[in-house]
């Protein structure tokens, strides 16, 4: 503790935490990049694949194939969702940080930043996302178990 130190007791060992705003733009970028470069031109193939439905057994009779047929179509609609959540999700984190690296490019804006500053832009970036999103065919709609 310094001795010039007039602050509360409870806040004399607060940590600060240094935020450099050039390395949230190369984040939300790198991101961007990842999801758009390289994760959903994958997902699109796999989409196209996998909305053909289960690929095995269409005229056989045993109900142990049936079952396989089942379990399979629901791994297919589990991969699917997790994916698209994947990037909506990956989307939304770079929503939120781009807002904070815009709102704390200031100097003075970031002195004055806090832990609910951010935790309300994340908030926002999800409502965001949520009320862009459009009512789209679902996933499971696009595998079919036959």
């Amino acid at each position: 503790m310094r001795p010039d130190d007039d602050s509360p007791a409870w806040l004399r060992d607060y940590k600060a935490i240094n935020v450099d705003i050039d390395g949230l733009h190369s984040f939300a970028g790198a991101i961007e990049d990842e999801v758009e470069g390289n994760f959903r031109p994958h997902t699109t193939r796999l989409f196209s694949t996998y909305s053909g439905g289960v690929p095995f057994g269409p005229d056989n009779p045993s109900g142990e194939v049936h079952a396989a047929k089942l379990k399979y179509h629901d791994c297919l609609t589990s991969a699917t969702e997790a994916m698209t959540a994947y990037i909506n999700a990956s989307k939304v984190l770079v929503a939120a940080i781009k807002e904070a690296a815009a709102k704390y490019a200031d100097s003075d804006a970031l002195a004055h930043a806090s832990a609910q500053d951010v935790e309300r832009i994340l908030g926002q970036a999800i409502l965001n996302a949520q009320t862009a999103a459009q009512p789209q065919p679902s996933p499971r709609g696009a595998v079919r178990a036959e």
